[in-house]
């Protein structure tokens, strides 16, 4: 969610096996976006989901309330970021 918005990281997450991991920057993935801007869309209706998902089991939501405001979260992600990347 930081990489993509520009908001600060509220997540661990650790490992329970051996793993190869890579780093992706602002940088890498601002060059992945201008090279495809769509993706900035999907990336965002994966993150709203997520977002609501988690809201959903800390503030006991249910599945009718998540429906209501996902569009909504979703626009609002999609703005941070077009925003946090300059795309248009």
């Amino acid at each position: 969610m930081g990489l993509m918005t520009g908001e600060p990281r509220t997540a661990t997450v650790q490992a329970l096996s051996e793993v190869v991991c890579y780093r992706l920057d602002k940088s890498a993935f601002q060059d992945v976006l201008q090279r495809r801007p769509e993706l900035a869309e999907s990336m965002s209706h994966l993150l709203a989901q997520r977002r609501l998902e988690l809201a959903a089991l800390r503030e006991g939501l249910h599945a009718e309330s998540l429906r209501h405001t996902e569009s909504a979260t979703q626009l609002e992600l999609l703005q941070c970021i077009r925003k946090f990347f300059t795309l248009s």
